[in-house]
């Protein structure tokens, strides 16, 4: 199952039955698709906020698992088995947040803080492939906003 639960609130289309699928055996991968937020963390942490919300009842998915749905079995949705994890003969794929940032400190430094505090604002790298594509330089943040106004004007060129 997959799920990319800002959409489906930006929408008001509801909550997906994520309790009963994984109850039936199915597998939960995140996505990130809205035009209105695109934050992989926000997609985590709403999985189980909206199911609290829903039945007014917490712990319905633990932070460890939600972290696994953006990652291991993201990447295996997308048939990339030798991606998502910290092994041998994986993928380098990583993400480095900041833990002391105004949202994440004191939170623990641990699977909870990336599920639960951080949000895209507190991604300080990113490595694909062994690759280091983004460094923490303020001036690459700004440069892909700069390169998708471009390119979003284009596309509504397009369209008009």
């Amino acid at each position: 199952m997959s799920f990319c639960p800002t959409t489906e609130r930006d929408l008001a289309d509801g909550t997906g039955p994520a309790p009963a699928l994984r109850a039936a055996g199915a597998r939960l991968t995140l996505g990130s698709d809205s035009h209105a937020v695109i934050d992989l963390f926000e997609e985590m942490r709403a999985v189980e906020l909206d199911e609290r919300l829903a039945t007014r009842t917490r712990g319905h998915f633990t932070a460890a698992t939600l972290l696994e749905a953006a990652t291991t079995t993201g990447h295996g949705s997308l048939g990339w088995d030798d991606a998502g994890a910290i092994a041998v003969g994986h993928r380098a794929d990583l993400v480095v947040l900041d833990t002391a940032s105004p949202r994440t400190a004191g939170t623990g430094a641990d699977e909870h803080t990336a599920v639960f505090a951080a949000t895209a604002g507190d991604v300080r790298r990113v490595m694909t492939d062994g690759v280091w594509r983004f460094t923490g330089d303020p001036g690459e943040v700004a440069a892909v906003g700069q390169r998708l106004d471009r390119v979003i004007a284009q596309v509504w060129e397009g369209v008009g």
